[in-house]
Formats: structure tokens, C-alpha cells, sequence
């Protein structure tokens, strides 16, 4: 795809995260209203969108078993890297413990669902929302296990809990129900299909627009300030997603599949990271600013990563 038709995308994208910036700053949105839109979106339109990505991929033709076996391999590649990466940069850019844990969770918990669906439903259409479901199955299953002893270091032993019982939650349901609905090849009536469509549809806009309002929330003088956060972001968006588009070509067989597992790297620090950090303790403001900071330069830095997809 042409790389200023990615540009022009992301700036769509841009445009809808500042329609919640102004609704925010404006005070059509408030505290408690974010809050419940947030809830919306992760627990009704996004849900939808990954099912209706699912009958979309489904109509156009049954499973090919072929495809599902390389994007398996790109996830699984996706996450070996992205943990083993954390390591070294939780050592660069951690000062403390503390730190050190939080920007290894920043590493390997990327905006895989809440950004990655929107944007790649842009670029590659929502046939391709399919690919992404198996990272967001593999996402939650190493959050609520990895990502849980990761974020519970700092408190004793007998405090921590057991991440699996999160499993169970709307975005996991949804993305097993889309895997059993590709694979089944089942086809609904025009309808459901419609239905689908349309609440789905609605995440793009209202996704960008949660994290419009959560730029608009934090003071802009605060949230520009400090140099490891910009060091953090260009590794994470634009070095680590780069090199990976070169050590891992060859590999791939067909080019969407090869293009979600790049544009995966280059996605923003997912918003979850700073609600563990909020409940087990860190520096959630650092978190918070490293979050909005990726968010805002990856409008500028995935076009310049496919670019070499």
C-alpha cells in the first residue's frame, strides 16, 4: 500500500483522537463519562469489531489452514522477541526496580487490540482483523500470567494474587468465538452480518477518541518532559519494528500476514500496563506519560514502518 495512504489514514486516526481532546477539554466528557465510555468500547465495540472481522475473513472463503499456521508462527515470534527484549531495555531505561519492572511491561504489552485493530482495519481492511485476534488471544493469556508476577515483584509474597482467574473477560470470549467462527466457515444471515458491521464500525472513531481524552487529562508540559521517554519510544516504534521487517523477511508468505505481525512492533504502550502499575504499585505518572507520548508518535512512526513492510 502506498505509504501516503498510511499517512493520510494515521492522520484520520489523529483527527479522531482530537475530537476527544476537545470533548474532553471542553467538558463534553468528563471523568466519570471517559471512564464509561472506555468501558463501551472494551466491553461492547471492540468485541464486535473482532467478531465482525471474523465474518468478514469467513465470507470471503473457508479457512485456509495454510495462513493460520504462518500468522501462529509470527505471534509466537512476536512475543519471544518482545520478552526478550524487555530485559536489556528495562535495564537501560530503569532506574529503580520499580522502573525496571514497569518499562519490562511496557516492552512486551504493546497496544495490540485498542490501537491495533483500528489501524490495521485502516491499512489492510476488516478481513485482516482475524490475524490480529490470535496476538490478542496470546496477549491476554501472557498478560494474566507473565505480565501479572511481572507487576506483582514489588509486593510480598503473601500479597500477590493469581493473574488466570482475568482470563475469563470479554475481549478473551470473543476473540475464541471469532477463531471458532473463521475456522467453522459458519454463515449468518444479512442481518447479524449488518449488526456487526455497524457497532464495529463504531470503535475506530470512539477508540481514538478514548485516548484523545486520556492525552487531554495530563498537563502537555508535563506529559513532553523527559528524554528517556522519547529514547523508550524510538527503539520500541520505529528501531525494533524496522529490523524485524529485514530479520524475519523470507519468512513470510503472504504479505498481510507478514504486515500485521510488523505493524504489532510498532504499536503504542497499551493502556493496561498503567492500570497494573496503578494497583501494584510504580510510577504511574512516568507510565502514564510513556503511554500518551508512544501514542501521539506513533501516528508519525507506523507509515514510516510500513514503509519498509
Amino acid at each position: 500500500m502506498n505509504i501516503i495512504i498510511i499517512f493520510q489514514r494515521m492522520l484520520m486516526l489523529l483527527a479522531m483522537m482530537g475530537l476527544g481532546f476537545i470533548c474532553y477539554r471542553k467538558k463534553w466528557l468528563e471523568d466519570n463519562s471517559y471512564k464509561k465510555l472506555s468501558e463501551v468500547v472494551v466491553n461492547i465495540f471492540n468485541p464486535a469489531l473482532v467478531i465482525n472481522g471474523a465474518i468478514t475473513a469467513t465470507a470471503s472463503g473457508a479457512a485456509d489452514i495454510g495462513l493460520v499456521k504462518e500468522n501462529l508462527m509470527f505471534v509466537v515470534i512476536y512475543y519471544v522477541v518482545c520478552i526478550a527484549l524487555s530485559y536489556p531495555l528495562s535495564a537501560v531505561f530503569g532506574k529503580d526496580s520499580g522502573q525496571k519492572n514497569m518499562f519490562q511491561l511496557m516492552t512486551i504489552f504493546s497496544n495490540v487490540g485498542f490501537m491495533g485493530i483500528p489501524v490495521v482495519s485502516s491499512i489492510y481492511g476488516e478481513g485482516s482483523i482475524i490475524y490480529v485476534t490470535f496476538y490478542m488471544l496470546a496477549y491476554n493469556l501472557i498478560l494474566y500470567t507473565i505480565g501479572m508476577l511481572i507487576a506483582q515483584r514489588n509486593l510480598p509474597k503473601e500479597e500477590r494474587k493469581n493473574g488466570l482467574s482475568g482470563l475469563l473477560n470479554i475481549g478473551t470470549i470473543c476473540s475464541v468465538l471469532a477463531v471458532i467462527i473463521y475456522f467453522s466457515g459458519f454463515q449468518f444471515n444479512d442481518s447479524i452480518v449488518a449488526f456487526f458491521d455497524y457497532v464495529g464500525n463504531a470503535t475506530i472513531p470512539l477508540s481514538m477518541m478514548v485516548i484523545g481524552v486520556s492525552v487531554a487529562k495530563m498537563p502537555l508540559k508535563e506529559v513532553f518532559k523527559g528524554m528517556r521517554v522519547y529514547g523508550f519510544s524510538l527503539i520500541t516504534l520505529l528501531i525494533i519494528p524496522i529490523f524485524a521487517s529485514f530479520v524475519f523477511r523470507g519468512l513470510e508468505n503472504n504479505n498481510v500476514i507478514f504486515g500485521v505481525f510488523i505493524l504489532m512492533f510498532a504499536m503504542p504502550v497499551g493502556s493496561i500496563v498503567t492500570m497494573l502499575i496503578k494497583e501494584y504499585g510504580g510510577d504511574e505518572s512516568l507510565c502514564s506519560k510513556t503511554t500518551i507520548i508512544t501514542t501521539l508518535l506513533s501516528i508519525i512512526t507506523i507509515p514510516l514502518v510500513a514503509f519498509f513492510i
